[in-house]
């Protein structure tokens, strides 16, 4: 299974992402949408799981959870918007949905810097921001690859290069 992630899209999604997206079987957004056309676009590409993010307004703030647990092929995934640190009331109750002691991956969004990092055996994974470009950062999306047997591999693909 192939995941598109993509985060901080604030009401528009870089046009690169579509194309890149071709072909993903999953989509997930890790909050600051900006507008239910993001949500709408990205699902004539594939189906799309979302989590709101801190600039997010209703009905954003309604149809789409703070937190996201999901177990995919066997690896134990969140999603959410701002990074937490562990034990944090939001995990707890992701672990306790997904009847995990441990997640493998958590997707998170928010600083527009596209980070992949490894923290207590958890992948921390932020796609970076794909909407209009903020600050002097990259935009960028990630994918996440899950290869069976609960095994993934995480990628960011910066928006600025062909």
């Amino acid at each position: 299974m192939r995941i598109g992630v993509i985060s901080d899209t604030h009401g528009h999604v870089n046009p690169k992402v579509y194309p890149l997206f071709e072909g993903v079987d999953l989509i997930l957004h890790a909050g600051d949408i900006g507008s239910e056309d993001v949500i709408t676009s990205l699902e004539a590409v594939a189906p799309v799981k979302a989590v709101h993010g801190n600039v997010d307004v209703f009905p954003l703030t309604t149809r789409y959870p703070a937190v996201l647990p999901l177990l995919l092929e066997g690896v134990a995934v969140c999603v959410l918007h701002e990074l937490v640190p562990p034990g944090h009331p939001l995990l707890q109750t992701a672990l306790k949905e997904l009847k995990r002691d441990q997640l493998d991956v958590l997707i998170y969004g928010h600083t527009h810097d596209a980070r992949l990092e490894q923290r207590g055996g958890v992948t921390l994974f932020n796609p970076g921001s794909a909407g209009k470009r903020r600050f002097s950062l990259r935009p960028a999306v990630g994918f996440l690859q899950l290869t069976g047997s609960g095994n993934f591999v995480p990628e960011i693909k910066y928006l600025d290069t062909d």
